[in-house]
């Protein structure tokens, strides 16, 4: 949802109607964190992306690890060189 409402040219009102769209993930944050919570994050990330956008500042994330940090990648495979 984040890298595509800017790649689409999906406005903030919109990215937030769209987040109402998930009932079941709105109902869990609600019981647990006391409020609509991945909608939150989703939207200050946006924003956070849109300011890198307008400012031509590099984004960056806030995950943890980064995504395509080896610490979580699969071990290369050997590629065997030799005819079959």
């Amino acid at each position: 949802m984040l890298c595509v409402g800017h790649l689409y040219g999906i406005a903030h009102y919109d990215v937030g109607y769209i987040m109402e769209t998930f009932p079941i993930v709105k109902r869990k944050d609600e019981a647990r964190f006391g409020e609509y919570r991945t909608k939150r994050v989703i939207l200050d990330i946006y924003n956070d992306m849109q300011q890198s956008i307008i400012t031509g500042e590099p984004y960056r994330t806030r995950l943890d690890p980064p995504p395509a940090d080896p610490r979580v990648a699969h071990k290369a495979k050997e590629i065997s060189t030799r005819p079959s």
